[in-house]
């Protein structure tokens, strides 16, 4: 008498977990500031070209390929962690500040970042705001 018997993987089929890792494309940014909690700008870019992006390496190293007015690519390296949903950048680049993001979402296809800023200068109280959305097509 012979006997068989198989047993099923548990992460058979299993989506991997998103990561920040690899190219994104930038697809739009919101820059809000507010004087005194009065809005006094408020602006939406989505008019990016192919060679804006965002590119993260699995190492902490990333760079920014931004497109210029003169129309060259200008390439800004930078180091970033990601610990959770908090993502810090080191440098200041076209994209990012140098400073601390909070991801908002993270799939395969799309990464959604917010950034705030406050400061208080002669007694006025200023505070930005960014939304920045980038997809990896």
């Amino acid at each position: 008498m012979c006997c068989l018997s198989a047993c099923k993987k548990d992460n058979e089929g299993a989506t991997p977990a998103p990561t920040i890792v690899g190219k994104w494309f930038m697809k739009s940014h919101r820059i809000q500031h507010s004087k005194n909690n009065m809005v006094i700008a408020d602006k939406i870019r989505t008019d990016y070209l192919v060679s804006d992006f965002e590119f993260f390496n699995d190492d902490g190293t990333g760079y920014t390929s931004n497109s210029t007015s003169s129309g060259t690519v200008a390439i800004i390296q930078y180091r970033y962690t990601l610990n959770g949903i908090r993502l810090k950048i080191n440098r200041d680049t076209p994209t990012f500040y140098a400073g601390n993001y909070t991801v908002v979402s993270l799939t395969a296809d799309s990464l959604a970042i917010h950034y705030e800023s406050a400061s208080v200068i002669d007694g006025d109280s200023y505070r930005g705001i960014e939304e920045i959305v980038l997809s990896k097509k």
